[in-house]
């Protein structure tokens, strides 16, 4: 039996590998290489599909560049190339390899952003699984979102609680068709606030949403190092 707490192991019985969390690659050392220039930085983000690396030299790297990263981690000294996503504020936000979940193991949530928008409740299935239109449709307020999930905001609904899952429309901006199920409530003041498993229907419409939440993620992390920045003036 695996201890409590130790690295997570893939494999047979014969050829086991440990994976270790994503986190790691926190704190340390990265060097960051493309045509003609290399420096040094520190890996400050890991969280979703983005890394960020704080830079002096932020400002020197274009968006879409494609570098090479050196990762002086507790692990091993870690290499791989990516794109640049996003600079701001003294860093740059590149996207997180494929080839990286090869070497590490994230027991994660896909990572949520919070978001405004609308979310148009249209039919539901009962434990039968047969799935009728309902009588009207139930507006509900969209809070956040993720690539598997979202959060909304409505009075109280004994249809949502009893529903095996939910067809809905989602309006951000741009709309999307999903099946949605019922994961966890709250209640806050005078409405409730329900956590939903999402489903996609349409899976080209998995490229807009992934881009709105890479949006948000970066719009984050550059509004936080702004706060930071300001703070240590």
């Amino acid at each position: 039996m695996q201890p409590i707490g130790a690295p997570l192991r893939k494999g047979s019985s014969n050829q086991e590998k440990e994976y270790l969390s994503l986190k790691v690659l926190l704190h340390c050392r990265t060097v960051v290489e493309k045509a003609d220039f290399v420096t040094t930085g520190v890996m400050t983000q890991v969280e979703g599909e983005l890394f960020e690396i704080e830079l002096n030299e932020f400002d020197l790297f274009e968006l879409g560049e494609t570098v090479k990263l050196t990762v002086y981690s507790p692990a091993g000294i870690q290499s791989f190339q990516s794109i640049v996503f996003a600079k701001y504020e003294g860093a740059i936000a590149i996207f997180q390899p494929p080839a990286l979940r090869e070497r590490f193991q994230e027991k994660r949530e896909f990572y949520r952003v919070n978001a405004e928008g609308t979310v148009r409740i249209l039919r539901a299935a009962s434990d039968d699984g047969v799935v009728r239109p309902l009588p009207e449709p139930l507006e509900a307020e969209l809070f956040d979102i993720s690539l598997g999930g979202l959060g909304i905001r409505m009075p109280e609904s004994p249809l949502i609680e009893q529903a095996s899952r939910l067809e809905a429309v989602v309006q951000l901006g741009f709309a999307f068709d999903c099946e949605l199920a019922l994961v966890r409530r709250e209640r806050l003041e005078h409405a409730l606030h329900y956590g939903m498993r999402m489903k996609l229907l349409d899976a080209e419409m998995l490229r807009p949403l992934r881009a709105f939440v890479l949006r948000r993620q970066v719009e984050i992390q550059s509004r936080n190092r702004q706060q930071a920045s300001g703070k240590k003036r």
